[in-house]
């Protein structure tokens, strides 16, 4: 059956059919009527956020509480006089516009999200409600809004949407959630069982016992599963917040090989400070012990974009145009680093001369701080020109290969084209990585590989057979990589 795999995994439960149908009159003949319901609809909504601590509630809250949403809807229904939800659809269909001609592909995306404050919006307006199940669900609806997610999340077991975006704040949750999460223009019934087993590529409406019989002991099997004896080897984890890390100590990683710091920054209307990241990062090391702890310093451009940064594209110069954010990270970074255990990564480094200059300034500012603790400062590799250059990278501690940006500058891929990439790709890859392997060999430099291919079975035993031993995915992809890593060693 034809589908688009958002989020991964495998689930059998009964559909629980979202419906988006609403009627509303466009215009009225009492516009401070409806001025009265938009601003109880506002405070509503907000006192409905108000005891969350979740940073997507947080956000969304602030959003609603914007004084240029409610000046431009309300200036709609004085002026135009148009009903509190017409008024509403016009300034967020405004707002979609504006972000549709954005040419990031990331802010396109936000649409999705800000859907998500139309629709909570809406429901007060009407007076509608939801009567969501209490047991494990699949969720069926025209798009997943993040707020659906995170308020049902004990529940909801698996997504099937008409459409949605890959880099959408829904999808990044659902990963991070292990909630299999698919899109598909089939008609999905109500309150039908069903089976998503993306790993299969399966979608099957009225499965037969011995078909859900099978998913269960898969879920049993992800559940008690071992972790391997990997001497000599890392298995590590990919993350964007401090709410993953309980599940990567719980699931046995050895440490932590990304943490994409930009996402906090995503979360957020304003850089920020100092303090406030001092309190993320520690907190996060805190968390994990004294394991190891991979930081990369903020990815910002091209797909990621925030509107409060000045961006050229992502890497070097990001930091040079951004100098009081970056110090104010890498400030934080260092001070959190309490174990010892910390290491400090630059994303897109195409020179040595760029790294060298980011290093130094790094070393600088550790030094003004009187920080005596050890610290690891390497690099993403992920561009053509340093890879080509790998020899030049002597001062780097270490590397880590991102295969994502790595694949589409050699092969002219798109982001989600990486997720399949042709096998004839993976072979090239494998072969033009082999100096790197004995570069990182013969300068005792550690060397690790993160990004879609790290998680691809057969893509993780080629690597293994030109010695590459460490790994990082997302915690999703932990018994899959376990499981690679198993079979492969069961051949000597």
């Amino acid at each position: 059956m034809d589908f688009k795999i958002i989020s991964n995994g495998y689930v059998a439960a009964k559909t629980y059919l979202l419906k988006d149908d609403y009627n509303f009159n466009l215009t009225t003949t009492s516009p401070e009527v409806e001025l009265n319901r938009f601003n109880k609809a506002i405070k509503s909504a907000s006192k409905d956020l108000e005891k969350s601590e979740n940073t997507y509630f947080i956000i969304q809250k602030m959003l609603l509480t914007d004084p240029i949403l409610s000046s431009e809807v309300n200036d709609l229904i004085k002026n135009k006089k148009l009903t509190a939800e017409a008024a509403l659809k016009a300034t967020i269909k405004k707002y979609k516009e504006n972000l549709l001609n954005s040419n990031s592909k990331y802010l396109q995306e936000r649409i999705y999200d800000l859907e998500d404050i139309c629709q909570r919006l809406i429901n007060k307006l009407i007076n509608k409600e939801n009567n969501y199940p209490t047991s494990p669900f699949i969720l069926v609806c025209e798009e997943l809004l993040p707020s659906i997610l995170l308020e049902h999340q004990e529940y909801i077991k698996g997504i099937i949407a008409k459409k949605a975006g890959f880099m959408s704040h829904g999808a990044i949750m659902a990963r991070s959630l292990e909630i299999p999460f698919i899109t598909t223009n089939k008609e999905i019934p109500n309150d039908t069982t069903i089976i998503i087993d993306t790993r299969c590529n399966i979608l099957e409406l009225n499965p037969t016992a011995n078909d859900i019989k099978r998913i269960e002991d898969l879920k049993q099997q992800q559940i008690n599963f071992k972790v391997v004896e990997h001497k000599g080897m890392l298995l590590l984890a990919n993350v964007f917040g401090n709410e993953q890390i309980q599940k990567v100590k719980n699931y046995g990683f050895d440490g932590i090989g990304l943490y994409r710091t930009e996402f906090i920054f995503m979360h957020n209307d304003r850089p920020l400070s100092y303090a406030e990241q001092l309190n993320i990062y520690t907190k996060a090391v805190k968390t994990l012990g004294e394991k190891t702890f991979c930081f990369r310093t903020f990815d910002i451009g091209d797909d990621k974009q925030i509107a409060y940064i000045k961006t050229h594209s992502k890497g070097f110069l990001n930091y040079v145009n951004n100098e009081d954010m970056f110090e104010d990270q890498i400030k934080a970074l260092i001070n959190a680093n309490i174990y010892g255990k910390m290491k400090i990564m630059f994303p897109m480094i195409e020179t040595k001369e760029e790294f060298n200059y980011l290093k130094s300034w790094v070393l600088t500012i550790k030094k003004e701080l009187n920080n005596d603790k050890p610290l690891k400062i390497g690099m993403m590799l992920e561009t053509k020109e340093a890879l080509e250059h790998i020899y030049d990278f002597t001062e780097s501690d270490f590397f880590s290969i991102g295969t994502n940006d790595l694949s589409m500058q050699l092969y002219h891929l798109n982001r989600d084209e990486v997720k399949t990439i042709p096998y004839k790709y993976i072979i090239d890859l494998k072969n033009k990585l082999k100096d790197v392997v004995t570069f990182c060999a013969r300068t005792n430099k550690e060397l690790s590989m993160c990004g879609e291919l790290a998680a691809l079975p057969e893509a993780t035993k080629l690597f293994l057979d030109i010695g590459l031993k460490n790994f990082s995915v997302s915690p999703a992809a932990f018994k899959d990589l376990n499981d690679t890593i198993a079979n492969y060693y069961k051949k000597f």
